[in-house]
């Protein structure tokens, strides 16, 4: 098993929370550090000097820490992506979650607080059982496909790689009027050390995707993270090819993978270390 380094982020007046976690945390076998945030913190400065490769970052948010989102902050997480260091939101009250941490899946760790905890550290112990060079791609792609219903994605229909398509998905939600609408992707999912997400096949993805008439948008789940170029021409596909693509890249599966804790034991916690067949 993989040494996981996390590392704890707060505000001054949420210094005893933060040192429970660490306790709780460090119990479970992880390697904890404390980080003590301050008005005009320089991010990423934060990020070279403070933070290691592949580690994890929980970042307490309160009412106290409303001054250390500041403009940097779009550019740490970038920077953050690339190194591979998952940031995990954890929510200490009723504050305002800054509009860049938004898209993040967060843990709350307000009342119930020590119903909350417990949940916490469970989830968070599993950091260190995420490994998915463990994985083959077939099982990757099929712990995508679990995670993906869990999500509420339903009408799967996988089927042998065409043109590097997965398959096609369905996801059903409310407009802000209450009618139903459907989005039907186009899926690709890549394990990194054996096909890398890069623009090449994210651009036959959406080619794809616009040339069937059935599906709306692209979906792509991978474990590496993309390039900036990669990136960049990601947020402008809708406009080039009219068609949007999600990208969901290694640091996002893992903290989806940590709010369905049920997954990573099934596909990753083998007393062999390495998984063949999961049924």
């Amino acid at each position: 098993m993989k040494q996981t380094n996390v590392f704890i982020s707060y505000a001054t007046p949420d210094q005893a929370v933060a040192k429970i976690l660490m306790e709780a945390l460090s119990s479970k076998g992880l390697d904890v550090s404390l980080s003590e945030l301050h008005a005009g913190i320089n991010w990423i400065e934060f990020n070279r000097t403070t933070l290691s490769a592949n580690a994890y970052l929980i970042l307490l948010l309160s009412k106290s820490t409303s001054f250390c989102c500041n403009h940097d902050i779009e550019v740490v997480l970038r920077e953050l992506q690339f190194r591979d260091i998952t940031l995990i939101p954890v929510l200490l009250d009723d504050c305002d979650i800054p509009l860049s941490l938004t898209p993040y899946q967060h843990f709350d760790l307000r009342n119930p607080v020590e119903e909350n905890l417990e949940k916490l550290v469970d989830a968070l112990k599993n950091t260190s059982e995420i490994d998915f060079e463990k994985l083959s791609s077939p099982i990757f792609e099929q712990l995508v496909v679990e995670l993906l219903q869990k999500l509420g994605f339903i009408n799967l229909q996988m089927e042998e790689k065409n043109n590097g398509i997965n398959g096609v998905v369905e996801f059903r939600h409310k407009d802000p009027f209450g009618a139903e609408t459907r989005d039907i992707y186009a899926l690709e999912t890549k394990l990194y050390r054996e096909s890398r997400a890069d623009l090449r096949s994210i651009r036959k993805l959406a080619l794809h995707a616009k040339s069937n008439s059935n599906i709306d948008k692209a979906l792509v789940v991978t474990d590496g993270n993309l390039t900036s170029v990669a990136l960049d021409w990601v947020n402008d596909a809708p406009k080039v090819t009219g068609v949007p693509i999600r990208v969901v890249d290694g640091t996002e599966l893992k903290r989806l993978l940590l709010q369905n804790t049920d997954l990573v034991s099934k596909y990753f916690a083998a007393s062999n270390g390495a998984i063949k067949k999961v049924k």
